[in-house]
């Protein structure tokens, strides 16, 4: 094969992007992972816990009012649709106009909530946790304009920024005075606050937001490319937390707080897949897309085999680690970590493979998988969590994330007709690409 003929020149900046990109995700990783040693340390099963249920839920609801909107942006800033301006007062507008309105509503419905349905004592959390829902929405409208724009450095400063202020305050707060379920919450939401007042600074400053100023075709044009993404990504990511619910539900929050380190450790893997799915959407959306036939692959099955070395070396290691920075109280949580790791490993193929559909203008195909995939996992945990406790949810979990990456790799094929043994295994001159790729980071040092 002719090497030249599929090694097109933006490869190095697509490389660049995603080394960048990746970079900011394992730094991000440092962050969450020492704030949650001190969260765990000093907070134990049962404040963890009640922590993560805590932001679990303005998460979710913020998740589902998205409606596509930042996902799509990046797909008309990268295509030069619509002025940038509108774009950006539109989402913004929404973020805050929605995200106020279900912030009321919440409120009202809060006692319910959280007497009846999560049978736990969580409104004096929930009454602070609740108001971010806005701000949530708005940062992530925010970080896309720049993804959309490929300003990657911008992209992976503002979520920087964010954890870094977040941590820096519950290091202060656990050396100084004792550190609290209330006291972390505040420093989360100041690190959000903070940076998106950074933000809309960087938006006024490269001239992206000049004006308050909404357009009602646009909006409507944007909702109706993102609904059928968002629809996927509310999916899959009621996917990844479900479980979560149902052993608040069935089981006790101790349990949630073990459970929730599991899927802390395992879910790290998926910085890698997560930062190159970020730049390919991002390129596939903003250029030609018969290339993407050639440079799909080569980027699923060498991230493919990258996760593979990198599940086997944490399944060896998670005995030692998981006690050792977390303490004994948190050892169950080992064994929940080991079952998550096979579904781990397939879903970072659907990360890839789903971001390039979208990119292509298919993002209903996620949204199918997604709705599948999350059929699944309510199944099996109704089954086994009442059986085996978090160690079930972990098994569900992989059953529904294999599932997943099952259905993306059937509709890639059949819209790329690329084979199957392209898409998930190396060959012997990818190491060429490899190469190339290692040059041009040269540049960067």
């Amino acid at each position: 094969m002719d090497h030249k003929q599929t090694t097109p020149s933006y490869r190095p900046a697509f490389a660049i992007d995603s080394f960048l990109n990746f970079s900011t995700q394992l730094l991000l990783f440092g962050l969450s992972f020492t704030s949650s040693i001190i969260i765990a340390r000093s907070l134990g099963p049962q404040g963890k816990g009640l922590y993560s249920l805590a932001i679990l839920i303005p998460t979710l609801v913020a998740s589902i009012l998205n409606m596509g909107i930042s996902t799509s942006n990046v797909y008309f800033i990268g295509k030069g649709t619509f002025p940038t301006s509108r774009v950006v007062a539109n989402a913004l507008v929404y973020s805050f106009c929605v995200g106020s309105s279900a912030t009321i509503l919440l409120f009202f419905m809060l006692p319910f909530v959280s007497n009846y349905l999560l049978k736990s004592n969580l409104d004096s959390y929930l009454y602070i946790t609740i108001p971010m829902i806005p701000f949530l929405l708005a940062i992530d409208n925010i970080n896309y304009v720049f993804l959309g724009y490929r300003r990657i450095i911008k992209f992976s400063v503002l979520r920087l920024i964010r954890s870094s202020v977040y941590v820096f305050l519950i290091v202060i707060f656990s050396s100084f005075i004792t550190l609290s379920v209330y006291k972390v919450i505040i420093a989360n939401i100041s690190g959000l606050i903070f940076a998106i007042l950074l933000g809309v600074y960087l938006l006024i400053k490269n001239n992206y937001f000049t004006t308050l100023a909404t357009d009602t075709k646009i909006f409507k044009e944007t909702i109706k490319f993102g609904y059928k993404l968002h629809l996927g990504v509310i999916l899959q990511f009621l996917t990844y937390r479900i479980d979560m619910l149902i052993i608040v539900v069935l089981m006790t929050k101790a349990d949630l707080g073990l459970y929730s380190i599991s899927v802390l450790i395992a879910e790290t893997i998926w910085y890698l897949p997560n930062s190159v799915a970020q730049v390919l959407y991002a390129k596939v959306a903003s250029e030609e897309k018969k290339s993407a036939n050639h440079f799909t692959p080569l980027v699923c099955r060498s991230v493919t085999l990258v996760i593979f070395l990198a599940c086997l070396i944490l399944y060896g290691i998670s005995e030692i680690v998981i006690p050792w920075l977390f303490t004994s109280q948190f050892l169950p949580s080992v064994m929940a970590l080991k079952l998550l790791l096979p579904g781990i490993l397939f879903l970072s193929i659907s990360k890839i493979l789903t971001n390039d559909l979208a990119g292509r203008g298919f993002p209903q195909y996620g949204m199918i998988a997604s709705a599948m995939s999350l059929a699944v996992t309510i199944i099996f945990d109704l089954l086994l969590i009442p059986r085996f406790g978090i160690n079930g949810a972990s098994l569900a979990s992989s059953l529904s994330y294999i599932m997943h990456a099952a259905i993306i790799l059937y509709f890639f094929r059949r819209t790329s007709n690329v084979k199957l043994i392209d898409i998930l295994i190396c060959r012997r001159h990818d190491f060429f690409e490899y190469s190339k790729i290692i040059n041009s980071l040269r540049i960067l040092s």
